[in-house]
Parts: structure tokens; C-alpha cells; sequence
């Protein structure tokens, strides 16, 4: 009994250690820029069938849409500012072909749906893009959930030579606006301000 005790006690603090690691590394810090490669929708599911009734059009437009409200409103979704990096170049060759991927007959689903840390990692490990070094930043969608209020997605850094990742969390935001492209990307934007207050808060822990 003892022993199972125990267990439990060091599983607990283990799962608290993982989830609530700070969003820091040093090959993150360290770099002068990072390549930021956008919204990566290739393993994302649309969940509710009632707020995501023309899966067509989500693949064929909204995808790109998403992505360029980012770009376009640069100082709104600010990831210089995030991130505190004076450069943020970017490239969306991979989005590109990736976002193509997806089959919109099987994009709309009616259940939970989750990705794991593994398929991120063998997302990354398939990113050929224009850059052969330095430091990527991707959200790797996971779910925009009509029934849940929520989109659900992976921040990740990772080693643009060696396609390893860095680090990468999950994160959710909650959706608002008006219109389906407003509604959708304002989850991404709250993501951002998230992420920034965890990388701003390992930047002045200084015992790390």
C-alpha cells in the first residue's frame, strides 16, 4: 500500500513537472530570430457539424484565410512581442503543401479528438522548407471545436536543421468575432498572449 503510494506520489509530480515546465530553452532564447511558418492544419479535425457545415470551403479557403489574418494584422498578433525577438521572418512553403493534405470528407467530425506529442514530432520531422538552419515556430492545429468553444493547438519550437523539437505545449484559446475567420483565429490570438506571459516570465526567472 505503501509502495502504490508512493508511486502515485511521484507520477503526480512528474505529470505537474511536464505541464507546467516554462516555455524556455536556451537555442530558443539565444537566437536572434526565428522562422515562423504559420497555422498548420494537416492533422486538425473541425469538431461540430453545425458551426462547420462546408468542409470544402474550410480546406480550400479558410485555411489560408486564418494564416494571413496573422500576417496581415502583424501588429495585432504580435510574435515579435511575444517572443522577444526583433526578427520574425517567414515560411509558408510547408503550410502550403501541408494544408492541402487534409480530405475535407473527413475534416468534420462529431467527436473529441486529440494529437499527441509523438505526432507533432513526426509532423516536424516532414518540414522541408526554404531555411536549412536556425529556429521554427509552428502551431500545429489540433481542433477548432464548435461544440467545445475552444481551438485546441500545438505551439512548437523546433531545430530547423534537425527537425527536432525543442519544445511544444499545448494550448487552448477561446473563439470570438464575427464571421467564421474572425470567430476561429481570435482562439490563435489568445494563444499568443498566452504563450507570451509564460516565455516573459522564464525570461525574468533568473535561477534558470
Amino acid at each position: 500500500m505503501m509502495r502504490f503510494g508512493i508511486t502515485l506520489i511521484v507520477s503526480f509530480l512528474f505529470f505537474a513537472f511536464v505541464n507546467a515546465q516554462p516555455f524556455g530553452h536556451p537555442a530558443i532564447k539565444n537566437a536572434d530570430e526565428i522562422v515562423y511558418y504559420g497555422l498548420d492544419f494537416s492533422n486538425a479535425k473541425m469538431i461540430g457539424t453545425e458551426g462547420f457545415s462546408n468542409p470544402d470551403d474550410i480546406k480550400a479557403r479558410f485555411f489560408r484565410a486564418w494564416n494571413m489574418v496573422i500576417v496581415n494584422e502583424s501588429d495585432k498578433y504580435d510574435l515579435k512581442k511575444a517572443f522577444k525577438k526583433d526578427v520574425i521572418r517567414r515560411d509558408f512553403s510547408v503550410i502550403d503543401e501541408r494544408n492541402s493534405l487534409p480530405d475535407a470528407d473527413e475534416l468534420v467530425i462529431n467527436s473529441d479528438y486529440k494529437i499527441s506529442r509523438e505526432d507533432v514530432e513526426a509532423i516536424i520531422k516532414n518540414y522541408t522548407g526554404e531555411y536549412d538552419s536556425g529556429v521554427g515556430l509552428v502551431f500545429i492545429i489540433e481542433s477548432f471545436s464548435k461544440t467545445g468553444e475552444i481551438g485546441k493547438m500545438w505551439v512548437t519550437f523546433f531545430d530547423i536543421g534537425s527537425k527536432e523539437v525543442l519544445l511544444t505545449r499545448r494550448y487552448s484559446g477561446e473563439p470570438g468575432g464575427f464571421g467564421l475567420r474572425n470567430y476561429w483565429v481570435r482562439s490563435v490570438y489568445n494563444v499568443i498572449n498566452q504563450v507570451g506571459k509564460d516565455y516573459a516570465e522564464w525570461l525574468m526567472d533568473k535561477k534558470r
